[in-house]
């Protein structure tokens, strides 16, 4: 069960792992011109993630230009919000990682205009292997998607060989982050 009554745990554990210290606090995104987070990317998903409990949530009403079949979401934009959501429970974790491999389960299709749910836990962890799941429901309890991950846990020598790379314009964006420390 999920916090908000539904039913959707046809193929996940439902293990949480409880965060590792009692007043975490999430970055409200990780990069200002992410996909998913980034309040720079006009285009993304903009997805507003916040702490309940052991888990990571957020609302997202995905906009019409995420339609796939003929009113319903693109089942990619739905597998990116869900690859975000669990990329933020590393960050609650304070272990930031990449995804290694994703699978989503659409246990029904998206309608467009539907406020999705998305909550998602940490379920195990091995060394620099750390998984998570998550659940996506409507206001009605209903479950549209089950979605688990394994993330690989990087350091932050990864990101200073991006940033090596990057546009003027980009180390720009990046610099206007940096003042506000939201990486850990």
């Amino acid at each position: 069960m999920t916090s908000a009554g539904a039913t959707c745990w046809q193929h996940l554990s439902g293990t949480v792992i409880p965060l590792p210290e009692p007043d975490v606090t999430l970055p409200p995104y990780h990069i200002a011109w992410c996909f998913g987070c980034g309040p720079e990317n006009a285009h993304g998903l903009g997805i507003k993630p916040r702490l309940n409990g052991d888990r990571v949530v957020a609302e997202l009403e995905f906009s019409p230009w995420f339609q796939g079949g003929p009113g319903v979401v693109h089942g990619g934009a739905t597998a990116a919000f869900f690859d975000e959501l669990m990329g933020f429970v590393m960050l609650a974790h304070l272990a930031p990682g990449v995804t290694a491999k994703l699978e989503i389960n659409y246990t029904r299709p998206i309608p467009l205009g539907t406020t999705i749910r998305g909550e998602a836990w940490m379920s195990a962890r091995d060394g620099r292997k750390m998984w998570a799941e998550a659940v996506g429901i409507d206001e009605a309890g209903h479950c549209f998607v089950e979605a688990k991950a394994l993330f690989i846990e990087i350091g932050v020598e990864h990101f200073a060989r991006i940033a090596e790379a990057m546009t003027p314009e980009q180390r720009e964006a990046m610099a206007r982050y940096q003042e506000g420390g939201y990486y850990p």
